[in-house]
C-alpha cells in the first residue's frame, strides 16, 4: 500500500468504525426473509417481539453465567427489550457485572468514581465513560444503562480505545495489547472462519471496504472481541456470578466472535448463552446464536448511503 493511499484508507477508519455500529443493519437489509428461512439454523428458536417493546422471562429457564445480548444498534425497541431483560436477570442474580461495547475497559476506574459520587446518575457515568454520544446515537442506549445503575450492579467497558483499534489496522501484532494477543494465541481460527470474518465486515459495510483495509480490519474486530471476552473474564474472576455482555449482534455470534475467545480461556460451551435481536426478514447466520428474538425495524435511511457519498 503507498503512503498517500494508506493515508487514505486510515483517515476512513472513524467511519468504518462507526459504520460498524450499524453494519449488522446494512447486512440484514440487503437480505431476503426466503435466504432468512434457508441459513438458519434449526436449533435457534425466534420470538417475535412485533408487539411489544419487552422479552418475556423464558419459561422454568435458568441463564449460564456468561449471557451475551446482541442488538441493532439503531433499534430502539432492542434496547428497551433488553433494559427488562438486564432488569430480571439482576433481580434473579445480584452480583452481576454489565459489561458495554459501548465504551473502552480503560474507563473502569473513572466510571466507578463517577458512580460513587453520583449514584445513579446516567449522564455523569457515560461522560466518565466518554461514550461517544453521536456514533451511538445517544440516548438509544439510555434505558440499558438506567437499568444497570439503578439496579446498582457493576458496570465496565468492553471496547479497546479508538486509538488503539487504529493501530491495529496499521500495524497489526505489534499494536495488540499484551493480554489480549495472549488470549487470542490460545484460540482455534481457522481459515473458513477467517474468511467468514472477513465477509461479514465487506458486508456489513455494503461493499464499499478497500480490500487492502480488510485485513487490518479483521485484526481490529478480532481484537475487539478479545477485548470484551477478556473483560467478561475478568469480571467473573473478580467474584461476580454472571456476566452480561451488551454489544452488538457481530460481537456476540458464537462461531466467530466472543464466545470462541470465552470457550479458548476455558468457558464451557454450556455457560455461554448468546442471544441475537434482529428484525423480521433478517437472517441469523447457522450455528451463530443459542436464540433469536426479533422486533419491527424502525424508520430509518439507507445504511448504505453514508459509502455512496
Amino acid at each position: 500500500m503507498n503512503i498517500a493511499f494508506r493515508s487514505a484508507a486510515l483517515a476512513l477508519v472513524p467511519l468504518l468504525l462507526a459504520a460498524c455500529a450499524f453494519s449488522t443493519t446494512a447486512t440484514a437489509t440487503a437480505r431476503s426473509a426466503a435466504s432468512a428461512s434457508a441459513s438458519a439454523s434449526a436449533s435457534v428458536a425466534s420470538v417475535d417481539l412485533r408487539s411489544a417493546p419487552t422479552v418475556s422471562a423464558p419459561a422454568a429457564r435458568s441463564e449460564p453465567p456468561f449471557v451475551l445480548l446482541g442488538e441493532l444498534h439503531d433499534n430502539p425497541v432492542h434496547h428497551r427489550a433488553r433494559a427488562e431483560q438486564l432488569r430480571r436477570l439482576i433481580a434473579q442474580e445480584p452480583r452481576t457485572v454489565v459489561v458495554f461495547e459501548q465504551f473502552s475497559r480503560s474507563e473502569d476506574a473513572a466510571v466507578a468514581r463517577a458512580r460513587q459520587a453520583a449514584p445513579g446518575d446516567v449522564n455523569a457515568v457515560i461522560d466518565a465513560a466518554k461514550l461517544d454520544r453521536k456514533s451511538w446515537r445517544w440516548p438509544l442506549h439510555q434505558p440499558l444503562f438506567e437499568a444497570v445503575l439503578h439496579s446498582g450492579a457493576e458496570v465496565r467497558g468492553g471496547n479497546i480505545e479508538r486509538d488503539q483499534v487504529r493501530r491495529i489496522v496499521r500495524e497489526g501484532d505489534a499494536a495488540w495489547p499484551a493480554d489480549l494477543l495472549a488470549l487470542r494465541e490460545r484460540t482455534a481460527w481457522n481459515g473458513a472462519q477467517q474468511d467468514a470474518l472477513r465477509q461479514d465486515i465487506q458486508d456489513g459495510h455494503c461493499g464499499a471496504m478497500p480490500e487492502a483495509m480488510l485485513p487490518g480490519m479483521v485484526q481490529a474486530q478480532r481484537a475487539r472481541d478479545a477485548a470484551m471476552a477478556r473483560a467478561m473474564l475478568d469480571a467473573r474472576e473478580s467474584g461476580a456470578k454472571r456476566v452480561v455482555l451488551i454489544a452488538g449482534n457481530g460481537h456476540v455470534r458464537r462461531d466467530l466472535a466472543v464466545p470462541v475467545y470465552l470457550q479458548a480461556a476455558g468457558v464451557p460451551s454450556t455457560d455461554i448463552d448468546a442471544v441475537a435481536y434482529l428484525e423480521p426478514g433478517s437472517a441469523a447466520p447457522a450455528g451463530g446464536y443459542d436464540r433469536v428474538e426479533r422486533a419491527p425495524a424502525p424508520s430509518r435511511e439507507d445504511p448504505c448511503a453514508q459509502f455512496k457519498r
